[in-house]
């Protein structure tokens, strides 16, 4: 019998099921599964996709005004008026007047030779943004099928795989796209993944459309083509659009066995949300450079089991880390240790939690970090990799706290280690140079001459053979020493390494440039303005690059001349050229990269005079004047601020960072206010935009950091990694010297970052003279 005031059993789970019943009928419809749910489809809006530069050179801004620049004189170097023609039509469609433009292209079609290729693509672009697929894909299937024959091969190719996608020949878009990706544009590439996998999908082919979804998910994890695919992959596996649970399985590698033949291909799909592949799309977040997405996708995922919820919980902190909140990410790696404190998971927790805790200045977080380190050292579990950077680690803090025996025997650990040439070098040279530093001088000149014989491509090779020569110099081994230096200088005479080597052997009374210029090494690097064999291709490349130049196109001239150095890089006639119309367009990667695949060889071990053509676009001295006033009685080089200067903002006024830093000294404006404070000047942000207002800011700003750090080397490394950071470091080894507290700066980044402003006021020294 039923209690007063108690419903019985059937009659509360009638209620329930009826309450149900109401509040699903009141509820939208869901998303329609897989079989029944509606294809893919691209955005409405064809540009609502990444373009690539030569599609967007109407974009507001200064390029614009250079791209187009004199777009409506007539071509001197086209004749006929179908070119004028051509190019009006190409500026219509960059101006976004893209049917005007397009017809206008259509007209000349076949009649405007040299432009043919540009016709073409343009002609593409403006039918596919103008909403007529079929039309850009008749205009650009020639080219599309030989890219390689034209500057703009590769964007017609892309144009055209989003071109057949939209106008559903799934099976052009799927043949381009796999082309495509052959020398794939990583800006790009997730948008061709997410295409190719559509046309395999469209066409039948799903395993090859898993494998494109897999692909595109774990190494873009973040994109918006990813979560399109994420999606177009749960309508495979049988779920919904927007997240649900599929069908599918979830083994380790995140695609399903395939089922009898007969089912093969219907068996095969990829699980976005299976608890294996949301481990690994969160690691891929982290490592690509999307943290916070990463702890959104982690956030509240249930399914995990035990194993895998650990690895979640060590994904989180790494996260963490990448977002600078060390105490969390530290408490995080410590929880994950906790779970099964003999997985080999643990040891890389434990070595990342003491990552985590070398951000902090305390005592006692550092005394842990070194416990930890010791820790993973010691655990039975061997795992080289593992043991190696927890050596290094553990030496690097040592060296920090100025403990350099124990630093030394903590280095002594990476022997025998089986890890990568790369993780090795590294190792190697930290033992080296602690030998030096305890005064174990002959095995310090054992281990750099092991080094140079064993890591000859090595970066600090030529460190190595210079530091040698220091240990041998400290033995009284003079004549050694200068061997050893000007075998340094011979490789590369205008390195980091060669600069300090020339300085010793000054300092020696040797005459090394001589010696090093006489040296084998030294002979025969490509440079600027030697003279060159006749080659009628680059002589066509050049011409194509005038004719579009003197079209109104200065834009396309840069891209044609970027084409033909990629494929003739040992012409110095087309790199040079390329080098002039990348500077007059602002694109200083674009200089650069140039640059050292045409004449690294001569920017190593070059002269003055070889290097002088190269001077003012790789090593530009602008507001010289103003430097020198305002460095006025400081003692500080010029041409240390002109390579500081370079290496901020590449001399340009204009330049913002990602943090807000302003100019060419790169000042926050926080910072550029207090300095105007105590020099009496009224400063705002846009002022920080006049170079004599940046230098007078910037230099004010860096000769404090320079007293307060007391050398150049720690001001420098103050100046990258924050001046607390720094002062650590000097307390440390500071009082090793300049040049050996540059080689012990425990973060890599801020290490290069010093040794490349020295290598650069090197450079300017030689090219411009003291």
């Amino acid at each position: 019998m039923a209690r007063q005031g108690i419903m019985p059993f059937s009659d509360q789970l009638g209620l329930v099921l009826s309450t149900l019943v109401a509040l699903l009928l009141c509820l939208p419809l869901a998303a329609p599964a897989a079989g029944a749910g509606q294809p893919w489809s691209p955005p409405a809006d064809p540009a609502d996709v990444p373009l690539p530069r030569s599609a967007r050179l109407g974009a507001a801004g200064e390029e614009t005004a250079k791209s187009l620049a004199g777009k409506n004189h007539r071509p001197a170097g086209v004749n006929a008026p179908a070119g004028a023609e051509a190019v009006r039509g190409i500026t219509e469609v960059l101006d976004g007047r893209r049917r005007e433009g397009a017809a206008r292209l259509a007209a000349v079609a076949g009649r405007a030779g040299e432009l043919s290729d540009a016709v073409a693509y343009y002609l593409g672009l403006g039918r596919y943004l103008s909403g007529d697929a079929a039309g850009a894909v008749a205009a650009l299937a020639g080219l599309a099928d030989a890219p390689e024959t034209s500057f703009l091969g590769r964007d017609v190719q892309y144009l055209a795989v989003q071109a057949a996608s939209r106008a559903g020949d799934q099976a052009r878009a799927l043949a381009w796209a796999r082309a495509w990706l052959t020398e794939a544009d990583p800006t790009l590439a997730p948008e061709v993944w997410l295409r190719a996998a559509v046309a395999a999908e469209a066409l039948g082919r799903r395993r090859e459309a898993v494998d494109f979804l897999r692909h595109l998910s774990l190494t873009w994890p973040d994109s918006r083509a990813a979560r399109a695919g994420n999606a177009l992959a749960r309508r495979m596996c049988g779920g919904d659009a927007s997240g649900g649970q599929g069908a599918a399985l979830d083994p380790p590698g995140g695609i399903i066995p395939p089922g009898p033949p007969e089912r093969e291909e219907k068996g095969v799909c990829y699980d976005p949300d299976g608890p294996s592949n949301v481990l690994l799309r969160a690691e891929a977040m982290v490592e690509k450079g999307a943290p916070q997405a990463a702890l959104e996708l982690l956030e509240g995922r249930r399914g995990f089991d035990a194993g895998q919820a650990a690895r979640a919980e060590y994904v989180r902190g790494k996260a963490l880390y990448r977002l600078r909140r060390f105490k969390a990410g530290a408490e995080a790696f410590a929880r994950t240790a906790a779970a099964d404190p003999a997985s080999s998971l643990a040891g890389w927790a434990r070595y990342h939690e003491a990552r985590c805790l070398w951000r902090s200045y305390d005592d006692e977080d550092l005394a842990r970090m070194e416990a930890l380190l010791r820790q993973v050292l010691d655990a039975p579990v061997r795992d080289d990799p593992l043991r190696e950077v927890a050596a290094r680690h553990l030496a690097l803090l040592l060296v920090e706290r100025g403990r350099f025996a124990d630093a030394l025997q903590a280095a002594g650990r990476l022997k025998g280690l089986a890890v990568s040439p790369d993780l090795a070098a590294q190792g190697a040279s930290l033992t080296a140079l602690l030998r030096f530093v305890t005064g174990d001088f002959a095995g310090a000149v054992a281990d750099m001459e092991a080094f140079a014989a064993g890591h000859p491509d090595d970066d600090w090779a030529d460190g190595a053979r210079y530091w040698r020569g220091k240990a041998l110099a400290a033995m009284a081994r003079p004549e050694e020493a200068a061997r050893a230096y000007l075998d340094a200088l011979s490789r590369r005479p205008n390195s980091y390494y060669g600069g300090l080597a020339q300085s010793a052997l000054a300092a020696m009374g040797k005459a090394g440039g001589a010696a090093a210029l006489a040296s084998p090494v030294r002979e025969g690097p490509r440079c600027p303005g030697r003279a060159e064999a006749p080659s009628p291709r680059a002589a066509a490349a050049l011409a194509k690059a005038r004719l579009l130049d003197d079209s109104g196109l200065p834009a396309l001239a840069e891209m044609q001349l970027d084409f033909a150095s990629r494929a003739m890089p040992d012409r110095a006639d087309l790199a040079m050229a390329h080098i002039e119309a990348a500077e007059d367009m602002g694109r200083r990667g674009a200089v650069m990269r140039t640059a050292w695949r045409s004449f690294g060889g001569c920017l190593m071990r070059g002269t003055a005079a070889d290097l002088l053509p190269l001077r003012q676009a790789l090593y530009p001295r602008a507001h010289a004047n103003q430097v020198v006033a305002a460095l006025a009685g400081s003692g500080i080089d010029p041409d240390v601020v002109s390579s500081l200067i370079r290496q901020e903002s590449f001399f340009d006024p204009r330049a913002v960072s990602g943090a807000g830093a302003v100019g060419l000294m790169q000042l926050m404006p926080d910072t550029a206010r207090g300095m105007g404070k105590k020099l009496g000047l009224k400063v705002d942000r846009e002022a920080l935009f006049d170079p004599a207002v940046n230098i007078r800011l910037g230099v004010a700003f860096f000769r404090e950091r320079v007293a307060g750090a007391g050398s150049l080397a720690a001001a420098l490394a103050g100046y990258n990694a924050g001046q607390n950071r720094a002062a650590v470091w000097v307390r440390g080894f500071g009082n090793l010297g300049e040049e050996l507290f540059t080689e012990l700066i425990p973060y890599t980044e801020t290490r290069d970052y010093v040794r490349r402003i020295d290598a650069n006021a090197m450079m300017y020294a030689r090219l411009y003279g003291r």
